[in-house]
């Protein structure tokens, strides 16, 4: 079982994930932006709650188990006009009655989860036929990770390396196992694919921007050069719909 208050821990430590995050929402907002979103679901939010980034809903629902997350994304929520139509639950997803979605968003969460089908399986429960699911979740065949095989410093794409151990990630996906996963609980992928060209680990990247060795407008290309190396960005995302 998760320890919530260990993982929220960790999270808070920063580093490299930071950085992440915002290349990780920009493709989110992508999702967001090309498809209707007047009623959303967010699942797990971190200290970034997605609402903060978008102008137009009418109705937001956000689950948040870890209580610092949960109060964070409160106090957020306070401050926009639109409060009023924000309802967040310290709580996981499984406690969600059936509702339709237009948007349920899954994002950086699926593979630290135990039980990633369980989740899958719920998130059906609350879509309608026009719902689309975005999920997100760190790619087996990163260029990172690649680099990492062929240096002999792990045996194989999906072996857990100390971050996964770290973060309480039970799962370590490639667009093959993914799908995999989805189309087995009932859905067909109507988008998909990896973002963020990151050459090594998140320790080293973070090294390098320390020392400069990297600046703002390189992490920039590494994020738009993914069109060009496709399959191999740090994640991968998938956008699905149920089944007819």
């Amino acid at each position: 079982m998760r320890n919530i208050e260990d993982y929220t821990n960790q999270y808070l430590k920063g580093g490299f994930e930071d950085i992440l995050v915002e290349y990780r929402r920009r493709k989110v907002l992508e999702t967001v932006n090309n498809n209707v979103h007047n009623k959303i679901c967010e699942i797990g939010c971190g200290m970034e709650p997605l609402f903060k980034y978008i102008e137009e809903f009418d109705e937001y629902v956000l689950f948040e188990p870890s209580k610092q997350f949960y109060d964070n994304a409160v106090n957020e929520a306070g401050k926009l006009e639109c409060k009023d139509t924000i309802c967040i639950k310290n709580e996981g997803f499984y406690e969600q009655p059936t509702k339709d979605f237009d948007l349920i968003i899954c994002s950086g969460l699926l593979h630290e989860l135990e039980n990633p089908t369980e989740m899958v399986n719920q998130i059906r429960k609350s879509c309608g036929e026009n719902t689309i699911v975005h999920i997100n979740v760190p790619n087996a065949k990163s260029l990172h990770r690649l680099c990492a095989l062929y240096a002999g410093m792990i045996s194989g794409l999906e072996e857990k390396s100390e971050r996964n151990i770290t973060f309480q990630q039970h799962s370590v996906f490639s667009m093959e196992t993914l799908i995999q996963l989805v189309e087995n609980s009932g859905f067909y992928v109507v988008e998909k694919g990896s973002y963020f060209i990151k050459p090594f680990t998140h320790a080293q990247m973070e090294q390098m921007l320390e020392y400069k060795i990297v600046s703002k407008d390189v992490l920039e290309g590494l994020y738009r050069m993914s069109d060009e190396l496709p399959g191999f960005g740090a994640e991968i995302y998938v956008n699905c719909k149920l089944l007819e």
